[in-house]
């Protein structure tokens, strides 16, 4: 067997280790002096399922989804340090190990950054590779999303990893009477070298081996892939709470961002989120719980058709790009995507969720609406450390294709808070 293969070896091997770990380590935290302390973390999802559909890549929005039918995958192996320094150094790291299309194993950094806070007048500075602070759903790393797949307008709209920085964050928690913040931040996107086995691919842009687009195997929701916010780009994130009582809480989101894409044109989005969580035991933990989430995504893209000599278009007999087509090049992408979401916490093992996504049509491109129902729920197992198994069945419907679904996705989380 191949040493970088993932097997099914694998799965009574990291519920062994979950169970030694619970056994063995009561406390993550590491003191090293009176103000230096680092908290190691580690969260695991592996999925299995079954898809109706021939290429169950081309239903794979995000990087990480489930994208093949009777095979074990690793999402994603998420070990993670936060260091904490006095009053007011934070540094945070986290990667994630996954497995690709073939089962070999890959690594890539989700976050690495160091955070100033505590600043006068609530001011707070992160600088290195960020998941930026827009909306509800994008802040927050695999092992925290309440269903086994990213939703489809944050997937297509703002990148299948999530909308990432390398650069810098300027956030101003403002002295007002329920929680408020205003995140600035300014860089460039990371480069993403691997491929997940989706469709659409990473490094080749949907590409063949002779250099062709394969978009229109899937709708051709691919070619977003090149529209989306590439460099020197901008994103404003502001969060609020309201509350009512200990029990009742309704927070609200707003963002937007704008900035160069690949292909030489300009990208920008807005973004609306409002989510009402209500706890039966209020601050005190345990007891019921309800989510309802729900967040709407306008999208624009401009390409100037700068990359098209890449792409196997435009070239005379002797492979040279012919200028004269570069107006005729020049189009725009517009459209809206929503997904909405409501989770209830049942007992202390029992989460049931349902979901619904939809991106609809955009104009420029050749791209049918894409809806999907998502329907499933959440068993937990141990506490501390974190075990779980979340059952997702999902029903896809896009232009004239279907997809039925249904993923097993084991969990494992342990470690105190990070750094955000």
């Amino acid at each position: 067997m191949h040493p970088n293969r993932f097997n099914r070896n694998f799965l009574p091997i990291l519920f062994a280790f979950a169970t030694v770990l619970h056994a063995q380590v009561p406390s993550s935290e590491i003191k090293l002096g009176d103000s230096i302390s680092i908290t190691p973390a580690l969260h695991l999802n592996a999925v299995v399922g079954s898809s109706s559909a021939d290429h169950p890549e081309e239903f794979a929005a995000g990087a990480h989804d489930p994208n093949r039918d009777g095979a074990f995958q690793l999402q994603s192996l998420e070990p993670s340090l936060s260091l904490r320094w006095g009053d007011h150094l934070a540094a945070f790291a986290t990667g994630s190990l996954f497995t690709d299309s073939h089962d070999d194993f890959e690594w890539e950094w989700e976050e690495i950054f160091v955070k100033l806070h505590n600043l006068p007048a609530g001011m707070e500075l992160r600088g290195g590779r960020f998941l930026n602070r827009v909306g509800f759903h994008n802040p927050v790393h695999l092992h925290g999303w309440e269903t086994v797949d990213a939703p489809l307008p944050h997937a297509l709209f703002l990148g299948d990893e999530g909308l990432q920085t390398i650069g810098g964050e300027l956030n101003f928690h403002l002295d007002t009477q329920w929680p408020s913040v205003l995140s600035i931040s300014f860089g460039s996107a990371p480069e993403h070298d691997h491929h997940h086995g989706h469709g659409h691919g990473h490094s080749d842009h949907g590409h063949d081996d002779h250099g062709h687009h394969d978009h229109d195997d899937h709708g051709d929701h691919g070619a977003l892939e090149e529209l989306r916010l590439e460099d020197d780009f901008v994103t404003i994130g502001f969060r609020k709470q309201f509350r009512r009582s200990d029990f009742h809480a309704l927070n609200t989101a707003l963002a937007g961002g704008r900035g160069d894409n690949e292909e030489g044109g300009a990208t920008w989005f807005a973004l609306a989120g409002l989510e009402y969580n209500w706890r039966e035991n209020g601050f005190e933990p345990g007891g019921r719980e309800v989510i309802w989430r729900t967040e709407v995504i306008r999208f624009s893209g401009d390409a100037n058709g700068h990359h098209h000599d890449d792409h196997g278009h435009d070239h005379d007999d002797h492979g040279h790009h012919d200028d004269d087509h570069d107006d005729d090049d020049h189009m725009r992408a517009q459209g809206w995507g929503y997904s909405t979401l409501v989770a209830y916490q049942a007992t202390d093992r029992l989460r049931p969720f349902a979901r619904f996504d939809r991106v609809d049509s955009l104009s420029g491109l050749d791209i049918p609406s894409w809806t999907r129902y998502s329907l499933g729920t959440r068993v937990n197992f141990t506490q501390s450390p974190t075990t779980y198994l979340r059952f997702q069945g999902n029903f896809d419907e896009r232009g004239s294709e279907s997809e039925q679904s249904i993923w097993v996705q084991l969990g494992f989380t342990f470690g105190g808070p990070e750094i955000r």
